[in-house]
């Protein structure tokens, strides 16, 4: 579905280092689809290729994403793709090599991915699969409230948080320059300009 597909992709957009297409393909449309022929292939890779490109700019602009949801607003409709839009990102979070989880403290990836768990029916299927009871129908309303107010900044923030940990340390000069006319660090006793210093 869309809804899921959108959110899978967000989560590939965003995630720690790029994940090459061979990789997430299959967590979107299985491990062997079927395909009437090879132009349909190459027609539904290059439009999820698209969507993954627009996807990216609304994130890279980080001012606002048009999230794929159906049904009308607070009906069950739209809170069932609300669910299987946020376990699409959760998918494509589970896509990334390396995993979200070696690069981030477990305090910052609750903060990053509770309110998919929330939203995607994941944490209260986790606590009955424990035999752990789970929160009372007015807390969770809150809770699941709380996570789609927010949906759209923690997606924005997670991009951003990826984004600012690829970019490269400046490499920084660890002995002083010298200039061309001091005495070469080698110890000729030559002007640095005649001895390393020389353009080759």
């Amino acid at each position: 579905m869309p809804d899921g597909m959108q959110g899978m992709l967000c989560a590939v957009a965003s995630a720690p280092a790029p994940i090459p297409m061979s990789r997430w393909l299959p967590a979107a449309l299985g491990e062997e689809p079927a395909f009437a022929s090879g132009d349909e292939r190459r027609a539904i890779e290059g439009l999820l290729e698209s969507f993954l490109e627009d996807v990216t700019m609304q994130l890279n602009a980080g001012e606002h994403l048009d999230l794929v949801l159906y049904g009308d607003d607070a009906s069950e409709d739209q809170e069932a793709s609300l669910a299987s839009w946020c376990e699409g990102y959760l998918i494509g979070v589970e896509a990334a090599d390396p995993p979200w989880h070696e690069q981030a403290s477990e305090e910052e990836l609750d903060e990053m991915l509770m309110p998919f768990v929330i939203l995607s029916g994941r944490a209260r299927e986790a606590a009955f699969d424990a035999g752990e009871a789970w929160v009372a129908p007015d807390e969770e309303r809150r809770m699941m409230d709380e996570a789609r107010e927010h949906l759209v900044d923690v997606v924005l923030d997670n991009r951003a948080y990826w984004f600012e940990r690829s970019i490269p340390d400046p490499v920084r000069r660890e002995a002083p320059k010298v200039g061309r006319n001091e005495p070469c660090p080698c110890g000729s006793g030559k002007k640095y300009k005649h001895c390393h210093g020389r353009e080759t």
